[in-house]
């Protein structure tokens, strides 16, 4: 491929600023419930008193449902047809019932059951969340078309990520407004009850989700909601069922078997003491084969042939492939790191606390102001990004961005060495109670471990473009894919990036509590912790996202997709099809 050649936006292909505002109050409903139900689920544990098991598996069920929702909702939105569009319905009406849904899942009250607070809790979250991916795909693949312009497009997500940092500035307090007894007080104890706060701030986040997601449905300009109807599927299952080539099964059953092989992980040999190596290849055998009888059945029927045909052809697309490797990479190296710096915080940097909870307390308030200028760094530093982008390129900026990030990691190790002393005033402020002391609290602490506070900008940069950049580029990833296949579908390319997120997720959470078990963690020591456990927290913290920021600048110099590839396939795509 060419390298880049700059080019200037023309005037009609800018987005007006107040499109772009528009559709970065989505970013806010989007990152609002992201921000806030990872901690905010925690009130059924700490404040109803119900097994964390419970609500692992009360977490883990709807997003079972989310993870198969998200190719459906965006080949849906890629097919539909209405007077309002592809995707405005979908937006208007997923961020309306998701916002109810938000605020209604957290009307818990302890004089209920725990298996009615958790049954309720569980049916409202997958509602919710097949609410919410009706909002969020069909909302981010209309990011994809608002502009045709190479530039403008990375100009929008930049928008989008900036207004994306609101929740984020204060969502690092969630546990600090919850326990408020100021705000939220049981009027019988006067103790504070997080349980009715977690009521009250769950209806302001649902209000928050619901105005702001509605916004992109009712301003935003779909580009391609004109599209001829998609032809009408027909197809024979039997037919189908029977055409497919040894190929294509040996393929599908060597998936279907590795599938297999990590589900039986999750098969604990101790409940299982008959279960020998023997027996664990044959199940997988079995259970390859069951998966794969399962895909051919649901793969015979002609309209889920169309939609697994077309997941199987966005990965056709080797740009597509490389920003889901790249993201991949650094957002899960990211997300394995903070599953350590929340313990290294505690009981590393605390450690010298008089008591456990001191320690929760003091690295509580660290978290707080961390988090908080992590969000106002990130908000700051997007614009520097975009601009970055225009001057040397998506995939070049990425070589400024991404080793700014991994001196950010690096600084880290030397930040944990600023271990707070035993003789410190600290402990007795923590006791005090009041506002104007919670503030020289924090303060405190900042200026205490100003050195991880540093850090803070330097990753900004690595998480800031991969979300900026990358998704731009998802945008001309679609024009290419236009350009081959004859079909809009941003829903669907939307859909298979954001499964590979989120799976990644799932994916990191895993790896990162085998690897704290691994550590010799034990959280029942609370800050007698050993020495060995302490450092190798430290290590994987830092070292982790350091390596898989450097693999992903590998895949990065792969990309070979430049600016002035980018205007010659919009060149090629109005002269067959005219301006969008």
């Amino acid at each position: 491929m060419n390298q880049s050649t700059h080019h200037e936006t023309a005037p009609e292909d800018r987005i007006p600023v107040s499109q772009k505002l528009a559709y970065s109050m989505g970013s806010m409903a989007n990152d609002s419930q992201a921000a806030w139900i990872g901690q905010m689920v925690a009130i059924l544990i700490l404040g109803l008193g119900i097994s964390p098991a419970l609500v692992g598996l009360i977490g883990f069920i709807p997003r079972i449902f989310d993870g198969v929702l998200d190719p459906i909702i965006g080949f849906s939105s890629d097919n539909a047809r209405t007077k309002y569009g592809r995707r405005k319905p979908f937006i208007f009406w997923g961020a309306i019932i998701a916002g109810i849904c938000y605020a209604l899942m957290f009307q818990l009250y302890p004089e209920n059951s725990n298996t009615f607070n958790g049954w309720y809790f569980l049916i409202l979250q997958v509602i919710f969340f097949a609410a919410f991916t009706c909002f969020s795909i069909p909302w981010l693949a209309l990011g994809y078309e608002l502009t045709p312009d190479y530039h403008e497009r990375t100009a929008l997500q930049g928008w989008s990520r900036v207004m994306a940092q609101i929740p984020w500035l204060i969502s690092p307090w969630c546990w600090a407004i919850l326990y408020n007894k100021n705000w939220f007080s049981n009027p019988q104890t006067g103790e504070a009850d997080p349980v009715l706060g977690a009521r009250l701030v769950a209806i302001i986040i649902g209000g928050l989700i619901i105005a702001g997601g509605v916004l992109p449905a009712i301003f935003n300009k779909e580009h391609f909601a004109n599209l001829p109807k998609p032809k009408k599927i027909t197809g024979d299952f039997i037919k189908n069922l029977t055409s497919q080539s040894k190929e294509f099964l040996s393929r599908l059953y060597i998936i279907c078997s590795a599938l297999a092989f990590l589900f039986s992980f999750y098969i604990s040999s101790e409940a299982f003491p008959w279960f020998t190596l023997p027996v664990r290849f044959a199940a997988i055998a079995l259970g390859g084969a069951v998966f794969s009888g399962v895909f051919m059945l649901l793969y015979a029927d002609p309209v889920l042939k169309k939609l697994f045909d077309n997941i199987a052809l966005t990965f056709k697309i080797k740009l597509f492939v490389k920003i889901c490797a790249g993201t991949f990479l650094v957002f899960n190296g990211f997300m394995l790191s903070s599953t350590f710096i929340l313990w290294v915080i505690f009981f590393h940097l605390f450690k010298n606390a008089p008591d456990t909870g001191l320690a929760y307390s003091a690295g509580g308030k660290l978290l707080g102001v961390y988090g908080t200028f992590s969000a106002i760094c990130m908000a700051l530093i997007i614009p520097r990004i975009v601009w970055l982008t225009k001057k040397l390129g998506k995939r070049s900026a990425f070589f400024i961005t991404i080793p700014l990030s991994i001196v950010g990691f690096a600084m880290k190790w030397p930040a944990y060495l600023q271990v707070h002393p035993a003789n410190s005033e600290l402990w007795s402020m923590l006791s005090a109670p009041g506002f104007i002391n919670f503030v020289k609290v924090c303060w405190f602490v900042a200026m205490e471990h100003w050195l991880l506070l540093a850090c803070a900008p330097f990753i900004a940069f690595g998480l800031g473009s991969i979300f900026t950049i990358f998704l731009s580029m998802l945008a001309d990833t679609c024009d290419v894919d236009e350009l081959e296949t004859g079909e809009r579908r941003e829903g669907m390319f939307t859909a298979v990036y954001w499964w590979m997120v989120k799976m990644g997720l799932a994916v990191s959470g895993l790896l990162g509590g085998a690897m704290l078990t691994w550590t010799g963690f034990d959280q029942a020591k609370g800050t007698g912790q050993s020495l060995d456990t302490l450092l190798w927290m430290r290590i994987l913290d830092v070292s982790i996202p350091i390596i898989a920021s450097l693999i992903a600048i590998g895949f990065i110099t792969t990309i070979k997709f430049s600016e002035k590839d980018a205007y010659e396939v919009r060149r090629q795509l109005e002269e067959r099809r005219g301006k969008a």
